[in-house]
């Protein structure tokens, strides 16, 4: 009993996962250029800041357009989750990215 136990824990803790180890770089660029219609070598990011399930981090395109953006991430069953980069022009209001 005590092992399955420390299976189901196991599995517990891989479910929820955190940002920092389920959220790479390469995957912060690519949800990046997507959200933000640029190409991947046009923008720098910064500040990026892991909170449990969350990264957020700035971005800045060589046109000087600024945003502040945020992807989740974790582990899951399936392996390794992420999800699409939710960004914000700085100086505007967050706008539901559904309703666009």
């Amino acid at each position: 009993m005590k092992q399955l136990s420390s299976i189901a824990l196991l599995i517990a803790t891989l479910a929820t996962g955190c940002a920092s180890l389920a959220v790479t770089d390469e995957a912060i660029v690519d949800r990046t250029a997507f959200a933000i219609g640029q190409n991947k070598g046009d923008f720098t990011i910064s500040n990026r800041s892991d909170e449990g399930t969350t990264t957020r981090y700035s971005v800045r395109t060589k046109a000087g357009q600024e945003y502040n953006c945020f992807v989740g991430g974790s582990f899951n069953v399936l392996g390794r989750s992420v999800s699409e980069a939710i960004c914000t022009k700085k100086g505007e209001i967050a706008r539901n990215p559904l309703l666009r």
